[in-house]
């Protein structure tokens, strides 16, 4: 028991749910990479006292997977607000999680009130061989760590 909660976690074994408008999204949750996890705060100083200052900085989740043949729940919800891209933004809450070899959650993650920026695409290259990857960033400044109860 002791060695399990010195063991270092892996970092390849994850998933990601997604809301969008409050409606979770069960079906997109694997994905290649996820980078951008980060919690900072400015400090600001007067003289010798230092003091939290009270901006709070965004920063970027993006997450990376391949192209799927038949799209993804994600790119439908966004192809149907395509029209309105420049004119409002959805609210998502994106639950990151660790998996162990089960596939059970060991650590979480909840970026809140994250609005997504940006969908790109890998350059299609006639000379590779390689899965077509799909980058959709998101700006986000809340990041909070969900308890996961030891089993």
């Amino acid at each position: 028991m002791i060695q399990e909660l010195t063991t270092p976690m892996v970092g390849y074994r994850f998933a990601a749910l997604i809301t969008s408008a409050a409606i979770p999204n069960p079906i997109d949750i694997f994905f290649k990479e996820i980078s951008g996890l980060k919690v900072n705060r400015s400090i600001e100083y007067d003289g010798n006292r230092a003091t939290v200052g009270s901006n709070k900085q965004t920063r970027t989740l993006t997450l990376k997977r391949g192209v799927l043949r038949t799209g993804s729940t994600l790119e439908l919800t966004n192809f149907i607000s395509l029209p309105q891209w420049h004119q409002f933004a959805v609210r998502n809450d994106i639950l990151i999680t660790l998996l162990n070899d089960n596939n059970l959650p060991t650590k979480a993650w909840l970026v809140t009130r994250a609005f997504m920026e940006s969908w790109e695409w890998d350059s299609l290259d006639a000379t590779r061989n390689d899965v077509l990857i799909e980058s959709i960033s998101f700006s986000y400044q809340n990041l909070v760590t969900v308890p996961i109860p030891f089993t």
